[in-house]
C-alpha cells in the first residue's frame, strides 16, 4: 500500500515538473516576442527619449511643491525628503539645495546643512534665499561669527529681505550681542511680521533675553503661519524653563503627531522626563525615538547620559559612542564618555575622550576632574 502511494506521488511530481517546464518555455517564447516587438524596453533609451532640462526642472519644482505642502502641516521630515528628491531630479537647482539645507538644520543635521547651503550659494551666488540658508546653517552649526558675515552680505545685496535680518539677529544673540539682536529682529518684524522665519527667530531672541513668555507667544504666532514641528519643540523647551512640565509634555505630544517620522519630539519627551528624574520613562522615550529615526544622534547622546546617571557605564559608552559616530561632537558627550571609562578603571580609553572635551572647551571642569582621577590612579 505504501509503495502504491509513493508511485502515485512520484507520478504527480513528474507531471508537475513537465507542466513547469512547459510554462518556462512559454515564458521564454513570450520574452523573445516582446524583445523583438518592443526593443526599447530592454535597452537604453534613444537620445531623443531622454528628459529635457526643462522637464527635469519641472520635476524638481514638483518636489519643492510637495515640500511646501509638508511644511504647511508641520512635517519637517517629509519636507526634507522632498527637497532631497528635488536635488536628485535637478542637481543644478539652487533653491532645492537652499531649502534642503534649511530643513537639515531644523532637523539637527547642521554639518550637512552647511555643505548643502554652500552648494546652493555656488549655484546662485547672488540669490538671497541661498545666501540666507548658508547664514542659518553656519549659525546652527556653531559658527555664529561666520553666520553674521554671511547674513550681512545678504542684507547688502537685498536690503528688504526679512529672513536675512532674522537669522542675523539669531547669530547676534548666539554671540551675546543681545541689544544688537533685539534691534535687528525688530527690523525683520517691520519688514515682514508674518514670516515664519522672522517669528521663529524673534522667539529665539526673546528666549535668549530670558523673556520666556514672550518667546512662547512668538513661537505660537509662527505656528499659526506654518506649524513646524521645531516650533512646538521650542515652546516646550521654554515651558520647561518655567517649570511647566505637564504643558511641555502636551505640546511635545502634538509635535509627535505633526511629524511622526521624527525622533526629536520623542527625544524631548525623554528630556522632559529626565529633568524630572523619571529615568525609566526617559529611557523608554529615548528608545522609542531611536526606533523612529535611528540616524538622529541627540537621542543616542541623551540615552547614554541617562545610563551614565544610573551608573550603567558600559551601556552609557555604547550609546554615547554611537552618538559620536553619527556626528555629535559636544563637550558633554566627550567628557561623559571619558568619565564612563574612568569609572570602569580604564583610563587608557578614557583620557583621549577627556582631552577631546578640553579641545572643545579648555575650561571643562568634568574633563579636568577625570584627568585628575587618572593621574592619581597611576
Amino acid at each position: 500500500m505504501y509503495l502504491r502511494s509513493y508511485a502515485r506521488q512520484k507520478q504527480k511530481r513528474t507531471l508537475r515538473i513537465v507542466w513547469l517546464l512547459l510554462a518556462i518555455a512559454a515564458l521564454l517564447l513570450m520574452l523573445v516576442y516582446i524583445r523583438q516587438r518592443y526593443p526599447t524596453w530592454f535597452g537604453p533609451p534613444e537620445a531623443d527619449t531622454l528628459p529635457t532640462e526643462s522637464e527635469a526642472q519641472r520635476t524638481a519644482q514638483e518636489f519643492l511643491a510637495i515640500a511646501d505642502a509638508a511644511l504647511d502641516v508641520g512635517n519637517l521630515t517629509a519636507a526634507m525628503q522632498a527637497c532631497e528628491q528635488a536635488v536628485a531630479a535637478d542637481p543644478e537647482n539652487a533653491l532645492a539645495y537652499a531649502r534642503w539645507a534649511k530643513l537639515l538644520a531644523l532637523n539637527g543635521n547642521t554639518a550637512e546643512a552647511v555643505v548643502r547651503a554652500q552648494q546652493a550659494v555656488t549655484l546662485a551666488p547672488d540669490n538671497p534665499e541661498a545666501l540666507t540658508a548658508y547664514a542659518m546653517a553656519l549659525d546652527w552649526n556653531g559658527q555664529s561669527s561666520e553666520a553674521i558675515e554671511a547674513a550681512l552680505q545678504v542684507i547688502e545685496r537685498a536690503p528688504t529681505y526679512a529672513p536675512a535680518y532674522a537669522y542675523l539677529a539669531a547669530a547676534y544673540a548666539e554671540t551675546n550681542r543681545l541689544d544688537l539682536a533685539l534691534e535687528t529682529i525688530q527690523q525683520a518684524l517691520d519688514l515682514d511680521p508674518n514670516s515664519v522665519d522672522v517669528l521663529m527667530n524673534a522667539g529665539f531672541v526673546y528666549e535668549m533675553l530670558g523673556q520666556y513668555e514672550r518667546a512662547i507667544e512668538l513661537y505660537q504666532q509662527a505656528i499659526a503661519v506654518q506649524p513646524w514641528r521645531h516650533l512646538y519643540v521650542k515652546i516646550a523647551q521654554n515651558l520647561r524653563v518655567l517649570g511647566r512640565f505637564e504643558e511641555a509634555e502636551a505640546v511635545l505630544q502634538e509635535a509627535a503627531q505633526v511629524d511622526p517620522l521624527s525622533a526629536q519630539p520623542l527625544d524631548e519627551l525623554g528630556r522632559t522626563a529626565f529633568l524630572r528624574e523619571e529615568y525609566e520613562r526617559a529611557i523608554a522615550y529615548y528608545k522609542q525615538g531611536i526606533e523612529t529615526d535611528p540616524r538622529y544622534p541627540a537621542t543616542y547622546a541623551h540615552l547614554g547620559t541617562a545610563y551614565y546617571v544610573r551608573r550603567n557605564y558600559e551601556t552609557a559608552i555604547e550609546y554615547l559612542e554611537q552618538a559620536v559616530s553619527l556626528g555629535m561632537s559636544t563637550e558633554e558627550v566627550y567628557y561623559l564618555l571619558g568619565l564612563s571609562y574612568v569609572f570602569l578603571e580604564n583610563c587608557e580609553k578614557g583620557v583621549p575622550w577627556l582631552e577631546r572635551a578640553l579641545q572643545v572647551n579648555p575650561n571643562s571642569v568634568p574633563a579636568q576632574q577625570g584627568l585628575e582621577l587618572c593621574a592619581a590612579a597611576r
